[in-house]
């Protein structure tokens, strides 16, 4: 007599198998097979260009297999699977009909003519794509009212008849600077999570951003994701005070966190120091303030509200004063001529530098008391007041 496992433990057997594992349980029995293609369905990851292929031929002619899908990703590094077969995308979408999040990075060997045969509603959308005029960018994000996580990367002329009804759950938005006017029309209100795609490298950009701010209704609530090249022909740190403080002119209470990506370059203490001690004044409700040195991953401009912050070091709890005693996690370091001894000398930049952040961190709360938390490469520093 054959013994039959529980329905249960099948399914926990499953989800704790990895992928080849779950495709092997499919041929094994019908039970297996009923509860390994839930799972093996359920999720299906960016995989190798042949690998690829043959999941888009069963999502594409299998109805009842792509209906299981919840979460798909793909990424097109060439145009030949489209080429041996147009339409094997766009049906496959179609046949996913429960779809809830969705990551194409298709580049330019696809367009958005794809997801005309869709009939999902999103609530998480990663979109790196050309529009196409047959069928927009715009036109599709007009039949998702359920986004609420976006990440998009085009041109302008994909979004320029957006409705301006569409889009009403968004929250959270990464994108391009040239894009975000026409993404937050109607959602401005409702934003809380808000990266800039790229590095801002004058003035005018500033400028846009906070045209953009004003436009988000949201004081104190709003997390701001920014990237500035600081090694731009029109971007001094003067300037790049001016326009931090320009922000919190045009938006004094929307901001509660800014995330500011110091990029190609590198920044002197004394310039960092008073770059924020003239721009932190003009954000009243900001309460945590990260300064990177990196780039971060994709996933940190993507995530949901419990996972805020979490791409950051631990945090450690101290009164201002005391430094943390974390060790570098991204160690950066410049190269800096010593006159005195006429030789190149390799120093750590002031953002990986313990040794500068108390100085920083006593001058930044001394202008803004409100201030709780700040964020550097190699740790996390709380302001507490101490007892007495």
């Amino acid at each position: 007599m054959v013994a039959r496992l529980p329905i249960e433990l099948l399914e926990l057997v499953a989800q704790h198998s990895n992928r080849g594992n779950q495709a092997r349980l499919l041929v094994v029995s019908r039970s297996t097979y009923s509860v390994s293609v839930r799972t093996l369905y359920a999720s299906i990851p960016h995989m190798s260009a042949s690998r690829t292929t043959q999941c888009l031929l069963t999502l594409s002619t299998k109805p009842e297999i792509a209906c299981l899908v919840r979460v798909f990703s793909l990424r097109l590094s060439s145009s030949r699977i489209l080429h041996e077969s147009p339409n094997i995308l766009a049906h496959a979408l179609g046949n996913m009909t429960n779809l809830i999040s969705l990551s194409l990075h298709l580049a330019v060997f696809a367009t958005s003519a794809i997801l005309s045969q869709a009939t999902f509603r999103l609530t998480k959308l990663v979109c790196i794509m050309t529009s196409d005029e047959a069928y927009s960018i715009s036109t599709f994000l007009s039949t998702q009212p359920d986004i609420e996580e976006l990440y998009i990367v085009g041109q302008p002329n994909g979004l320029t008849d957006l409705d301006i009804d569409a889009l009403p759950a968004l929250r959270d938005l990464a994108a391009p600077l040239r894009l975000i006017p026409s993404l937050i029309r109607s959602s401005g209100s409702k934003i809380s999570h808000l990266s800039i795609l790229g590095t801002i490298a004058e003035f005018e950009e500033f400028v846009q951003l906070g045209t953009i701010l004003e436009a988000i209704q949201a004081p104190g609530r709003v997390e701001l994701v920014m990237s500035v090249d600081i090694t731009a022909f029109l971007m001094t740190t003067d300037i790049l005070a001016k326009g931090l403080s320009l922000l919190g002119q045009r938006a004094p209470f929307t901001i509660s966190l800014l995330r500011l990506e110091l990029h190609r370059g590198h920044i002197r203490q004394d310039d960092l120091r008073d770059v924020l001690k003239s721009a932190l004044p003009e954000f009243p409700n900001l309460k945590t303030l990260v300064i990177m040195s990196h780039s971060p991953v994709r996933g940190a401009y993507i995530r949901t509200p419990t996972q805020a912050l979490s791409y950051s070091p631990p945090i450690c709890s101290i009164p201002i004063g005391a430094l943390s005693t974390l060790a570098p996690l991204h160690p950066s370091s410049r190269l800096e001529y010593d006159e005195a001894r006429g030789w190149i000398s390799l120093i750590p930049g002031v953002l990986h530098d313990k040794s500068c952040h108390k100085k920083l961190l006593g001058t930044w709360h001394r202008v803004h008391p409100v201030l709780e938390r700040v964020v550097f490469p190699i740790g996390t520093y709380t302001f507490v007041h101490k007892k007495r």
